[in-house]
């Protein structure tokens, strides 16, 4: 693996990960977007970095993810599960607010972007009730909660087994 760069969201996000590890390399997005600077200077370190993209279990960290992931090639994926990262009075969610245990869990378990075909259709994950059937969101959440790839809706479900190339095996294996 070449050196890495995390991203997160904040700089208590960057703070919370360099209480855990002192000379981690980080860059922050300075919020819930991404600039067209800080997307330069990541493909520019994407040349002799590998990326780790370690963002919010939100809308705005997914939507970071879907821009950084388009721009470069050496993308990884940690996530964490929204109870798994929610402030003590309830009302946030983030990085860092996330235990140690589970920030070191998450990105043990960080998953490469792999630019590659999945064979999992949407035939297939409705008829593995993933989608279409009223207990569809608690079999995503075992699912994707197995898979650590973050919880996500039917649509979004497709697309990140696509993006990580998961296989129907994979995802049947899983849900046995």
């Amino acid at each position: 693996m070449r050196p890495q760069i995390y991203v997160v969201e904040g700089k208590n996000d960057m703070m919370r990960l360099k209480s855990l590890f002192p000379n981690i390399q980080v860059i922050t997005t300075n919020g819930s977007a991404i600039d067209l600077s800080t997307l330069d200077v990541l493909e520019n370190l994407d040349q002799t970095h590998d990326i780790i993209l370690f963002l919010d279990p939100d809308h705005a960290g997914d939507r970071i993810r879907r821009i950084v992931s388009k721009k470069l090639k050496h993308v990884y994926h940690a996530f964490l599960d929204q109870e798994e990262a929610i402030s003590d009075n309830g009302k946030k969610v983030g990085v860092e607010h996330a235990s140690d245990e589970v920030i070191k869990n998450s990105l043990h378990m960080m998953r490469p972007y792999i630019k590659s075909s999945s064979d999992v259709t949407h035939a297939f994950l409705h008829e593995l009730k993933l989608t279409g059937h009223s207990d569809s969101k608690q079999r995503r959440m075992i699912l994707t909660k197995a898979l650590h790839i973050g919880y996500v809706n039917g649509k979004t479900l497709y697309q990140r087994l696509h993006l990580f190339g998961i296989t129907q095996n994979e995802v049947t294996e899983v849900l046995k």
